[in-house]
């Protein structure tokens, strides 16, 4: 093989030579060798700043689902239900502040079950009662602020929130509920608001209607008439009381009256407990009887304790417990990964158990 140097004459490049060996021209040669490393120089590795940086994103993200594991782990140890996993988020305040409120809320009608797109999920009731639980359980909270629209709903689930709230305050006697009524706190939503140390209502919110009711619908008459008749085996003459499709009995009646009386007396005897003013006074002014109130007359008759928007209250907060600043952190109970596709919260007629439902049901609950 000719040596290249031979197509170079003189230093000159001759195309001649160049041709019969079809070498390309100078210009198209490929480009000269970089600069040979000196004794020294450590070579540079492609993309090792890629390597880094995707081995600190996997570090971190190892840390975190340890952390997630940890925290599943302990409240599988401690209980769900002792320790309920919430999600906090600051709505008002500072982050800073010593002072931690939980700020609760409640709207719709008060039962125990809601239907969602994967089934039944936690319903409004179970999840207000985890979120008042975790409140309990965490030492640095100092006061509950619940706000609340509700027409009320089911006896025992408004029970059920008023012992809640009750165990709070015995938690800690320095520990301060306050409830603040927006459009409606009626029946069994202002029965477990019996449980705060101040009840305050905004300028337009409705109060009252202490009592109890249970409603069925009667088809009798129409099952004669379309031929339909009920077959019903019992045990005993008032296994089937307020059956839809049997003549209303007066004994039946007689003795739902009677729970229906005993369940209105511990009504009934909470408000007197908590509220400031005697049965006599109560009764003279037609306090427990069923009715309702405007903010100014339930302010007027000692139902509530102020009117105010969510900054008075807030203001009345602070000033209770002493502190110049405080942080307020909405508490949510975290349903799972079925909770991200929504609850649908049970409607007025499943509530009073028509139709469909088959069934009557004891409430603390407005019926307009």
């Amino acid at each position: 093989m000719r040596d290249p140097g031979c197509f170079f004459r003189g230093g000159a490049y001759d195309p001649v030579m160049s041709d019969s060996f079809n070498l390309p021209p100078p210009e198209s040669q490929p480009p000269p060798l970089p600069r040979s490393i000196e004794p020294g120089d450590r070579p540079r590795k492609p993309g090792r700043w890629r390597r880094k940086l995707f081995r600190g994103v996997l570090g971190v993200s190892l840390l975190l689902n340890a952390a997630t594991c940890s925290r599943m782990m302990m409240r599988a140890q401690l209980g769900e239900e002792e320790f309920p996993p919430v999600s906090e988020t600051l709505a008002f305040g500072s982050p800073h502040a010593e002072t931690k409120v939980a700020l609760l809320r409640f709207e719709g009608v008060i039962l125990r079950q809601a239907q969602g797109f994967w089934g039944t999920l936690p319903d409004p009731v179970t999840a207000l009662l985890r979120e008042i639980q975790a409140a309990t359980m965490d030492p640095t909270v100092r006061a509950i602020l619940l706000e609340v629209n509700s027409p009320g709903g089911g006896v025992t689930a408004s029970d059920e929130i008023y012992d809640a709230l009750m165990r709070f305050r015995a938690s800690d006697p320095d520990r301060v509920i306050v409830g603040m009524v927006q459009d409606t706190a009626a029946s069994g939503a202002y029965y477990f608001l019996l449980a705060a140390h101040e009840i305050w209502a905004q300028p337009t919110s409705v109060v009252g209607s202490v009592g109890v009711m249970v409603s069925t619908i009667n088809f009798h008459q129409l099952a004669q008439r379309l031929g339909v008749e009920d077959v019903t085996l019992t045990s005993g003459g008032n296994k089937a009381m307020l059956s839809p499709f049997r003549p209303l009995d007066t004994e039946h009646v007689a003795i739902f009256q009677d729970v229906v009386n005993d369940l209105y007396a511990r009504f009934r005897d909470l408000v007197v407990e908590h509220r400031p003013f005697d049965l006599a006074t109560a009764s003279r002014d037609g306090l427990l009887d069923g009715r309702i109130f405007t903010a100014r007359d339930a302010l007027r008759h000692q139902l509530v304790d102020g009117i105010g928007y969510g900054a008075d209250v807030r203001a009345r907060v602070a000033e209770r417990l002493g502190a110049e600043e405080l942080g307020f952190y909405t508490f949510r109970y975290s349903a799972g990964f079925s909770g991200l596709f929504g609850a649908r919260g049970p409607s007025l007629p499943a509530a009073l158990g028509l139709p469909g439902d088959g069934s009557a049901r004891f409430l603390y609950l407005w019926q307009p």
